[in-house]
């Protein structure tokens, strides 16, 4: 008998000692748990960004993706949003008054682009990547691609909208829900797009043409769209050879450029070197007359610059490389020798 009682007495023992246990982890769960929850939900809310491209004169950019950054108004660290899919996204943020910028691509998705001042929201600034420092200026010597950029000041991320997100998934619902956030942009192109027409004496000898476009600021910023007084000249090439109707000489060259602004009322001047069909004749001419114009795209309302310039005196004719007088590049080498042959008369 006393062994069987040895025994209860163990076994209540452990059961006592276990259902503490379980009492105390179980505990201990609760107080993580609500912990976990305060702090990753209850102190963020999660905010809806929606873009509209369809001002951006980004045609063909729908696989890229797209950044957006908030910046705090008390200076403290900025948080950037990778868009996937350029057009929506979500992202949490804590209470706090915000500056947001959004951009096309990422800020690795540019080759002729970088970055700088990307530490806050007045600073942040595009400019021209592959620059090359010559005797006479700085040569741009690759277009920036087109950079489009939406602005939003001053968002708010209020209390009432902190742990929304327990919201429903279903759209309608967590649009009706308290504190529900969708913020929505509408980019528009922030580099200008020229469109550059050479009219040409000698086109006819023209191979290739290189233009260089001076005046062009080699930097923005993306809060405000304003650049520096620092400018740099703008290399590209030209061609797309155009005659005059009833002319083998004359006619036009034509080119399309991105760049970070432009100032219409500063002086801008150009430059062309042309390599004529001898393939060894270079010729360098500076224009005096430049006409520039603007116009709004009718499809996507951006602003194109269209730059016309003539040539100030005609090229020289040469003999095209490996071709005859001509220009036609007829051969008459492998027709042979003279031969003699009498026609009859009758």
């Amino acid at each position: 008998m006393r062994h069987i009682r040895f025994m209860f007495i163990f076994r209540q023992k452990n059961i006592r000692t276990n259902f503490s246990l379980s009492v105390l982890l179980f505990l201990c769960l609760c107080f993580s748990n609500c912990e976990r929850r305060d702090l990753t939900y209850y102190r963020t809310a999660e905010i809806s960004l929606t873009a509209d491209w369809g001002q951006s004169g980004l045609e063909g950019e729908s696989s890229y993706g797209a950044t957006a950054i908030f910046y705090p108004v008390d200076g403290s660290e900025s948080k950037t949003v990778l868009m996937g899919d350029r057009t929506r996204a979500t992202t949490q943020l804590p209470a706090g008054r915000y500056n947001v910028i959004i951009f096309n691509r990422s800020f690795d998705d540019f080759s002729a682009i970088a970055f700088r001042g990307t530490e806050s929201f007045h600073s942040i600034e595009a400019y021209a990547k592959k620059i090359e420092n010559r005797a006479e200026s700085e040569i741009i010597v690759s277009s920036p691609e087109k950079l489009a950029v939406a602005v939003m000041q001053g968002f708010e991320v209020t209390e009432n909208m902190l742990g929304n997100n327990y919201a429903p998934a279903s759209s309608s619902k967590r649009e009706a829900a308290e504190g529900y956030c969708c913020l929505h942009f509408v980019p528009h192109e922030l580099t200008r797009t020229v469109k550059v027409k050479i009219n040409v004496d000698g086109l006819n000898n023209v191979k290739e043409a290189t233009c260089r476009l001076s005046g062009v600021p080699v930097s923005v910023f993306l809060s405000d769209g304003h650049f520096k007084g620092e400018s740099a000249t703008q290399e590209f090439s030209v061609s797309n050879p155009a005659f005059e109707e009833g002319s083998y000489s004359k006619g036009t060259l034509t080119g399309e450029i991105s760049v970070f602004g432009f100032d219409e009322e500063t002086e801008h001047g150009i430059e062309m070197d042309f390599l004529l069909v001898d393939g060894k004749t270079k010729v360098k001419q500076t224009f005096s007359e430049v006409h520039i114009s603007s116009e709004p795209d009718n499809e996507t309302g951006t602003i194109v610059l269209h730059i016309e310039a003539n040539t100030p005196e005609p090229l020289p004719d040469v003999k095209p490389e490996g071709g005859s007088d001509s220009g036609f590049n007829a051969d008459v080498d492998s027709w042979g020798g003279d031969e003699k042959v009498k026609f009859p008369l009758s």
